[in-house]
């Protein structure tokens, strides 16, 4: 006889607006070439939709640009602790009609 589905996680999911109300930055890094980048939450959001933190970037199928999409991206919520004026925050800039975003890079946050 199968064993009976068990949900992955336990308790409510964590979603994109409910860390907008505890943090303002999150931030999303590669793990093969150690590129950093910072996002807003809200244009997360905007972008996205409010999914789950935990599955952004799966449901968004977001990949480095610098290495191709070889090593695996890391999403954390919060901004950055040291080093504020070298980090390097993205925007969205705008949003064409078929949902294609453009983002430009502002230093310093």
């Amino acid at each position: 006889m199968p064993e009976p589905y068990w949900p992955k996680r336990k308790g409510p999911p964590y979603r994109l607006s409910n860390a907008a109300k505890s943090n303002r930055l999150a931030s999303i890094r590669c793990t093969y070439c150690k590129r950093q980048r910072f996002y807003f939450i809200a244009d997360l959001i905007t972008a996205f939709g409010d999914v789950e933190c935990d599955d952004l970037v799966r449901v968004a199928k977001l990949r480095c640009r610098r290495c191709d999409g070889k090593g695996s991206l890391d999403f954390h919520v919060g901004g950055p602790l040291r080093d504020a004026d070298k980090a390097w925050l993205r925007k969205i800039d705008y949003v064409e009609d078929i949902r294609r975003i453009h983002w430009k890079d502002v230093q310093g946050v």
